[in-house]
This record gives structure tokens, sequence and C-alpha cells, in this order.
């Protein structure tokens, strides 16, 4: 967890320079690609690996989703980009978190159901889904022409 902190404080810095300069549907898409990795490695790395280097696999996939964690920023941008008012910003963040956190606890009860019925391998596939869907959802992200940022020239 300590590592996973330090590298926190060194990645975030970098995403908000990426999120200016590549755009929220980069972000938003990498995001869901890395997921897709993570849930691999998860769920697959000890049946492919030796038991020590997929025990180190696990780590790696631990720390690249603790760094997941923080592209809420790209959503958050995204939002002030499109909401036709500032007044309009702050009540669907708030929604946003509310729905993630229901979503959150549903997903764990039920992955748990599922863990228990039939392995953590498919609990992990269904993550593999369901980041294959927010990839194609994250493309789908634009940002009006009229409010775009313009990269910063060195």
């Amino acid at each position: 967890m300590v590592i996973g902190g330090v590298i926190g404080i060194i990645f975030q810095p970098f995403l908000g320079w990426a999120t200016d300069h590549l755009g929220e549907r980069f972000i938003l898409a990498s995001e869901a690609v890395l997921l897709i990795v993570v849930c691999f490695g998860y769920g697959f790395s000890r049946s492919f690996l030796p038991e020590h280097s997929a025990f180190l696999v696990a780590c790696g996939c631990y720390l690249l989703d603790q760094m997941l964690m923080s592209v809420g920023l790209a959503r958050s941008t995204y939002m002030k980009k499109i909401a036709l008012t500032p007044s309009d910003i702050q009540p669907a963040l708030t929604l946003a978190i509310s729905l993630d956190h229901i979503f959150s606890i549903s997903v764990a009860l039920v992955g748990g159901l599922i863990w228990n019925a039939f392995g953590y391998q498919v609990v992990f596939l269904l993550g593999v889904v369901i980041a294959t869907l927010n990839f194609f959802t994250a493309l789908q992200v634009h940002v009006p022409r009229s409010i775009q940022l313009t990269p910063a020239k060195p």
C-alpha cells in the first residue's frame, strides 16, 4: 500500500498533464484497456505462470489498479467541459459518485456469489467484459470544439 501511495503521488500529476494534452477520451479509453490487462492478470496469471511469478504479476496488477483509481479526474474535467452551466457540475458529480458506490457494492455482492459458485476466474472474466464495454463507451466521449483546450507548446 505504501508503494501504491508513492506511485500515486508521482502518477497523479502525470495524469493531469496527460488529460490536458491527450484528452479525456484517450485517458478513459486507456483506463479501460489497462483494466482489461489488470483483470486478466488477476484472474489468469496463476494459470499460466509459476506461483512466484504469478504473485509478482498480481502485485503489479494491484499497483496498476490503484493508479487507475485516479482516472476519475478525467471524468470530472469532461463533466466540467460539457456542463451547460457551472451549477450543473456539482450535482452531476455527486450523483455519479453515489451511483458508483451503489454499483460497486452491488458488483461486490454479485461477484462474491459468482466467485463461490464458479471460481474467481469467472469474476475477473466478467471484469474484462465490463472493461471492454467501458472502452467502447469511452470512445464516444467528445468535447465540443468550441471549448477544447489547446495543448501548451513547450
